[in-house]
């Protein structure tokens, strides 16, 4: 973007967007996406907090994305100029003369910017070209590579200030023979000024969009590669984790993502017999992802390239500072550590939460640590045997601190050992039952932290295979005694007895923690098919837009009926009701019915992997109403009948029965794995039956705790959710997540059917997504399978 065009970009209504303004939308939009995007480009420019509501199939991805883009484009230089302006100002021509020598200053940074962009991008193609010629003269990979030869690309090549593609001769050794990216790579290296680069990106705008996995992610960055107004030479790095990205041969080892991060560490710095040279080529792998944009498993097959490979997970990171968009897992962003050991900053810089409606229960997972009984034995016994071979060599405060650890994990094996029944404990009467009220945890976790206890006995206990497979305890009590130390009074551990005795530690207020790093942040974004500000952890002294869109299909295309009775029985699939005779007969006419009317795929989402395998085992063989019969697994172990196949062969299975006999029968779990994320699209899924509703346990600790202290904030006034919203809540977000599954383009089509009398009731009715609500009206099942078949026979919906 030339400095010029930026720089006219005012924060005038009319300048910035105009009502027909498509922000580089790839295609005609639709009027609810154009007030979408409208609504997410105000966000940014005004500041603030927005809620965008969207069906799923509605394009809501590329609608986040485009005016982002183009406000990116737009603004990103003029709120350079701004950020330089000093605040105060003595007179209206003496804040002419600031403003003016402001936008001066953003111009020449943004000038540096640009240039350093273009030798990034410069020294990419160079080591490109080098390596294909490498490869056609050598006739394979270079062993040379695996040394980390790339790690100085920083050489002649970054001194090109032209931006096109030259034929690159490589520097020639004694011989062809001999060519190798050593003779590119050793030459003296020019002065680069690492500090140029720093100072130039210092504190630069940024775009962290943040979803749940990453092959999600995969997508967002295919849907930017299709706007069509984006910033010139736009950087769109991913982040994930070493799991993820790790390609050394080390990764086969390590039996944790702890375990990962302690054998890349040792390996990085040749210790303990181990050798990674690819970080060493960090810097090269991040002039590739800044010059192209590669996704999480792009970036990983780089690395692991023989000749030109490096080590991703470093290369991410260094380029992290640099980027204009970040594309990023919930998990890496939600947890404080996570955040900073990335380096990933949220000041100043816009979040877009996409699938916002996981968004809480990724915060509460972030913020709770579990220790088992087993761990618990497993660190006595590895400390014991630690401090007999080493605590004569300690200091006397690291030996004491070593003795007071294992008492402590000691207490804590005891206390689980003799627990009766479960309950939920604050952290202090937790502290008084475990009889550790008088450790200094501070102290204990302090000296964790910098003696790098928990890696040295892991090494410890795997030289001298203590316990195989077990050598992660310490890690276990570390993270305990890193969350007890930041505990409030919010806080509780859930204590389970049993052969599997467990304790888990829960921030009953993890949100406002998280809320913290939202009021910092510039602009952020919550979008989802169904939200409500209430259950998000949004900054309430801050300006809040809201929008709600309609799908973009016809109405003709829908058929949604809220199915309360069956005959003149009411549908109960209560959990203390559905398994009895009466209630399995009526289910299973209603499966071989409906199944039986559907014109393509029919997906049933039953409430429990439980209740599922009940219905199997009153069917007979493999197939429903003529129909072939897939059923998604219990990946926690077990069957709910049929094959043992996991969610992703079991999805692949059934759709090939789709397209070889035009029909099949799926029959998955609400809230499991095929129940979000995937797409079933056209006639992947012309029916979609959510049978009963899926409330989470009643019983469970956690939920019992957490719905208290959501109604004790409520009678304080401290919030506007109850315990029985939240309950509630949880249970129609996995409704209206497996309603989602179909529908997924503008000429799609399908039936939708709710299984219970309790959708009859208006509070249940009012979490429905708002599309789904206008169409759907209630009845029994019989009027239902007549209109079904009026609609799967009806040539209005046809799109074959």
């Amino acid at each position: 973007m030339e400095p010029a065009m930026a720089a006219a970009a005012t924060r005038d209504p009319e300048v910035r967007a105009s009502e027909q303004d498509t922000f580089g939308f790839p295609h005609l939009p639709y009027q609810c996406q154009m007030q979408f995007m409208a609504c997410v480009y105000e966000t940014l420019d005004l500041g603030g907090i927005g809620i965008l509501e969207s069906p799923t199939g509605t394009g809501k991805t590329l609608s986040l994305l485009c005016p982002s883009l183009a406000w990116l484009r737009r603004r990103e230089l003029s709120i350079l100029a701004e950020e330089l302006t000093p605040a105060d100002q003595e007179s209206d021509l003496w804040a002419q003369h600031i403003r003016t020598q402001a936008q001066l200053s953003a111009e020449r940074v943004w000038e540096r910017r640009r240039e350093w962009r273009e030798q990034r991008k410069s020294r990419a193609l160079v080591a490109s070209d080098c390596c294909c010629q490498l490869r056609h003269q050598q006739g394979g990979p270079s062993q040379a590579l695996h040394a980390g030869l790339l790690a100085q690309a920083l050489t002649s090549s970054g001194t090109q200030q032209q931006s096109k593609r030259r034929h690159v001769q490589p520097p020639v050794a004694e011989s062809q023979e001999n060519l190798s990216l050593e003779a590119l790579y050793l030459e003296p290296p020019v002065t680069r000024t690492q500090q140029h680069s720093e100072e130039a990106f210092q504190q630069k705008l940024q775009i962290i969009f943040c979803s749940r996995t990453h092959s999600q992610l995969a997508q967002v960055l295919r849907e930017i590669k299709t706007s069509q107004e984006v910033p010139e030479n736009l950087a769109v790095v991913t982040l994930g984790a070493r799991q993820s990205l790790c390609v050394h041969a080390l990764k086969s080892r390590a039996k944790g993502g702890q375990h990962l991060n302690d054998l890349c560490r040792l390996a990085t710095e040749r210790r303990a017999g181990l050798v990674c040279d690819l970080k060493k080529s960090a810097e090269a792998m991040a002039d590739v992802f800044l010059s192209q944009m590669m996704d999480i498993e792009a970036m990983a097959e780089r690395g692991r390239a023989p000749v030109g490979g490096g080590c991703p997970y470093y290369g991410s990171r260094r380029a992290l500072q640099e980027a204009d968009v970040v594309l990023v897992p919930y998990a890496s962003l939600v947890s404080a550590e996570t955040r900073r050991k990335l380096g990933l900053r949220t000041e100043g810089n816009v979040l877009i939460f996409d699938e916002a409606h996981n968004l809480l229960e990724a915060i509460g997972e972030s913020n709770s640590v579990t220790v088992t009984l087993q761990q618990a034995k497993c660190s006595v016994e590895d400390l014991e045997a630690y401090g007999q071979h080493y605590e004569a060599r300690l200091s006397p405060k690291n030996a004491l601190q070593l003795r007071q650890l294992r008492q402590l994990s000691l207490q804590l094996h005891r206390y689980m050992g003799a627990l009766e029944k479960p309950c939920a404990l604050t952290v202090g009467a937790f502290l008084v039952a475990l009889g550790a009220d008088h450790f200094d945890l501070p102290s204990l976790a302090d000296f964790l932290l910098h003696t790098e206890l928990p890696r040295k006995v892991r090494h410890f206990a795997e030289r001298f295979a203590l316990k195989p497979g077990t050598s992660s305890s310490v890690y276990a009590i570390s993270d305990l005694l890193k969350a007890l130390q930041f505990s409030s009074t919010e806080d509780r551990i859930i204590c389970e007895p049993g052969t599997e005795a467990s304790l888990r530690y829960l921030s009953l207020d993890a949100e406002a923690r998280f809320r913290e790093i939202l009021v910092a942040a510039r602009a952020v974004l919550f979008a989802g098919g169904t939200l409500e500000a209430r259950e998000l952890p949004v900054d309430v002294t801050r300006p809040l837009r809201s929008f709600s869109g309609p799908h973009v299909v016809p109405s003709s295309h829908i058929l949604v009926r809220y199915v309360t009775h069956a005959g003149t029985q009411p549908l109960d699939f209560r959990k203390d009701q559905r398994s009895c005779d009466q209630t399995l007969a009526q289910l299973r006419l209603i499966l071989t019915k409906a199944a039986s009317a559907t014109h393509g795929g029919a997906v049933f989402f039953f409430p429990s992997y439980e209740y599922l395998s009940v219905i199997a085992q009153t069917l007979d063989g493999s197939r429903l109403a003529g129909r072939r019969l897939f059923m998604e697994q219990n990946r926690r172990g077990g069957q709910s009948g049929g094959v043992k196949n996991d969610a992703a062969t079991t999805l692949q299975s059934f759709a090939s029965a789709v397209r070889e006999d035009g029909s099949a029968v799926l029959f998955a779990v609400s809230g499991a794995s095929l129940s979000e994320g995937i797409d079933f699209k056209d006639d992947l899924c012309r029916l979609v039956a959510v049978i009963g509703l899926p409330y989470p346990n009643a019983s469970d600790l956690a939920m019992l705790e957490k719905m208290r202290f959501l109604d004790a904030c409520a009678k304080r006034e401290q919030g506007s959710l109850t315990g029985r919203d939240y309950y509630t809540g949880k249970c129609m977000k996995a409704v209206n997540q497996c309603v989602g599954r179909s529908i997924r383009h503008a000429k799609d089509w399908s039936a939708i059917l709710l299984l219970d009398h309790r959708y009859g009731q208006p509070q249940i009715q009012q979490k429905i997504a708002g599309w789904l609500r206008t169409e759907a009206t209630a009845g029994t099942f019989e009027t239902a399978m007549c209109e079904l078949k009026r609609f799967m026979d009806s040539s209005c919906p046809s799109s074959q």
